[in-house]
């Protein structure tokens, strides 16, 4: 093969591995945001607002389909309103690693889009008191001794100290979201409100994140 004929040659190769490149790096999606978390009956009876962070990445199965892995933390700190005389006092983080499908619809040539996701994983409810706390014998069990992670015999809380207390459980997710395109490039602007549920151990956790953040797909 001559000079002439390997170089246009060469040139059309590197030219298809690049736009091979750009079609497989368009099959990514990412995602990272932040925002507010409102708690749910009956966890709103021990927790008010907090904050949210989530951070995911995924596979674009077609333009408008996408699967997922995301972690997501938020916090929900003491509702002080509700919060019962001589109760525990101290911090609950939720953790969560859970995989979902997203549903996009496009609005024609408008850069605003809209989304529906939902999804199921782990969660890890870690509640921390401040500072070591013990139940005074003969306490009579309360629900919200049972959120903190203290134990129950006989309708009376159980005598201990305790600092720190984790409770795993599966979980589910499903909400809906809105997006501004940025660019041709694929990045998106986001606002997304999911609603989740936990089965955790005697008080389930119910929240509410409304995420603002970025995507990419």
């Amino acid at each position: 093969m001559s000079k002439k004929t390997l170089i246009p040659v060469m040139l059309l190769s590197a030219a298809g591995l690049m736009q091979l490149h750009a079609q497989d790096f368009n099959k990514f999606a990412f995602n990272i945001g932040g925002g507010i978390n409102t708690p749910l009956n009956p966890t709103a009876n021990y927790v008010g607002l907090g904050g949210n962070f989530a951070a995911g990445a995924g596979y674009n199965i077609t333009k408008k389909n996408t699967i997922f892995a995301e972690f997501q933390w938020n916090g929900l700190p003491p509702n002080t309103i509700l919060h019962l005389p001589n109760a525990p006092f101290g911090s609950v983080n939720l953790y969560s690693i859970t995989t979902n499908y997203k549903h996009s619809v496009n609005f024609g040539h408008s850069p605003f889009g809209g989304y529906v996701v939902g999804g199921g994983g782990w969660y890890y409810r870690f509640a921390s008191i401040d500072k070591t706390y013990t139940v005074i014998p003969g306490t009579p069990c309360l629900p919200i001794y049972f959120w903190w992670g203290f134990g129950c015999e006989t309708d009376f809380t159980v005598t201990q100290t305790i600092a720190s207390k984790g409770n795993s459980a599966g979980g589910i997710n499903a909400g809906v979201g809105m997006t501004i395109r940025l660019s041709d490039k694929g990045w998106k602007f986001y606002v997304e409100s999911r609603y989740n549920y936990a089965w955790h151990n005697r008080i389930p956790t119910t929240f509410i994140p409304v995420t603002f953040g970025f995507r990419f797909n």
